[in-house]
């Protein structure tokens, strides 16, 4: 799927990853599956508070609603 490729090659890059909860988290992308989104180094963001993660966090895929790349486009 060219989904999963372009998101492969964006692998240790810093993400700001929004679910349908409304939950947004940012972090280093380690890994993706067909399941599964990993992030390293990652903050639970809740407006202008960033609360660091303590250890890796795993994001269900069907659970993202979108995926950003900070300072892209600024």
């Amino acid at each position: 799927m060219r989904r999963d490729r372009l998101i492969r090659q964006a692998l240790r890059e810093r993400f700001v990853i929004t679910m349908t909860t409304g939950e947004t988290f940012d972090g280093l992308l380690d890994e993706v599956d067909d399941k599964s989104v990993h992030l390293i180094d990652a903050h639970a963001v809740d407006g202008s508070n960033r609360v660091k993660v303590d250890g890796s966090l795993y994001l269900r895929r069907d659970h993202v609603a979108y995926m950003q790349k900070p300072g892209v486009g600024a």
